[in-house]
């Protein structure tokens, strides 16, 4: 059986966007290198976010989810409304407001703040 373990994303602070995901989301830190700018671990359900520095920057503002490349990591929810809430309430980057299709697939998508494209998504029933 193959699955995802994780999902790396290069930080230009590894520590504010480590805060800003558990902060936001309650994520769980599994694992801290306790280097002067660390490497993290940090649950996401069954899988993980692995966030590390950086050591080329790019300007991602201007990428959309339609450029060449992994783009988004979307993560599934069963309360896209309070999740909706919680984005605004903390004043994240929407870069899709909450929508409902006509197959009853609720998304919202948005940017964490360094510019990484995330999205949330509930279906009345799951994929898998």
């Amino acid at each position: 059986m193959i699955s995802i373990e994780h999902v790396g994303i290069a930080a230009k602070n590894t520590v504010e966007l480590k805060d800003w995901y558990v902060r936001l989301f309650n994520f769980e830190v599994v694992y801290d290198n306790k280097k002067e700018m660390p490497t993290y671990f940090l649950k996401v359900g069954e899988a993980m976010i692995e966030i590390y520095p950086a050591k080329n920057e790019i300007n991602n503002s201007s990428l959309d989810k339609t450029y060449q490349g992994v783009r988004h990591i979307c993560f599934y929810t069963d309360d896209i409304e309070k999740e909706n809430k919680n984005l605004i309430d903390n004043n994240v980057t929407i870069i899709e407001p909450l929508s409902d299709n006509k197959k009853g697939v609720k998304t919202i998508w948005f940017k964490d703040i360094e510019d990484n494209i995330l999205h949330f998504i509930q279906r009345d029933k799951k994929l898998i």
